[in-house]
């Protein structure tokens, strides 16, 4: 029997989920294990996420889909929750396409889908807010979905910095499908950081907004926005 999950909540956060995240595809027993990690984890970064949007909101920021003071394309919900009607989608998505990382599939389960794009006066530009999209995102991807060079499926996750702000950019933060593994890496993301190690960055550090300059936030409310926030 491991001790990953003993571990993980006496608080080697960052140690066990990279262990596990170099590991092969889990096995039954140890995907049990790995899958409680994952609901701790998530579990804390749906407490920080709702922490955030809420400090945003008393800040007078507000939630759009597009970071653009010109076209904010409409307003939308910083944290949409799970349901039972996307748990089936969850399923729909892993019979066609092959397994899921835990992470991803714990991430809409246990937090649902994030959006962290809007706009304040006192905010600079080229933030690259947290976004994750819900599982329907990606099953209307499926629909035209091709193998690439590497054999994956690969579906957009997040738009890019530049296409958050409305301004044409290049490509969106993506997963590659089938992954049977504990995390995956975030591909096209300038950290080049697995999903969990991006969330911590982004979130624990950065307070939800990729691109600020943690020297020099500007107008953005950093230890406001992290202070106290749960480490996962």
């Amino acid at each position: 029997m491991t001790n990953y999950l003993a571990r993980y909540l006496a608080g080697e956060h960052v140690q066990v989920t990279r262990e596990l995240s170099r590991l092969a595809p889990c096995s039954e027993v140890l995907r049990a294990e790995a899958w409680g990690i994952a609901e701790a984890a998530m579990s804390r970064v749906a407490h920080n996420c709702r922490l955030i949007a809420d400090r945003l909101s008393r800040r007078g920021y507000l939630f759009s889909v597009y970071c653009d003071d010109e076209d904010d394309g409409g307003p939308q919900p910083p944290i949409t929750p799970f349901d039972s009607q996307n748990a089936g989608m969850i399923d729909r998505l892993a019979a066609r396409f092959g397994p899921l990382p835990i992470t991803l599939e714990c991430f809409w389960r246990t937090v649902g889908d994030v959006a962290f794009t809007g706009k304040h006066p006192d905010f600079p530009g080229m933030l690259d807010p947290l976004v994750v999209y819900p599982v329907e995102a990606l099953l209307e991807e499926a629909e035209y979905a091709e193998r690439e060079d590497d054999g994956c499926f690969h579906f957009a996750l997040s738009p890019d910095d530049l296409h958050k702000d409305n301004v044409s950019g290049g490509m969106p933060y993506s997963v590659a499908l089938p992954q049977g593994t504990f995390d995956f890496r975030l591909m096209h993301e300038g950290r080049d950081m697995d999903f969990l190690d991006y969330l911590r960055d982004v979130i624990l550090v950065r307070g939800g907004f990729g691109g600020v300059d943690i020297a020099h936030p500007a107008g953005v409310p950093l230890a406001e926005l992290t202070m106290e926030l749960k480490p996962f």
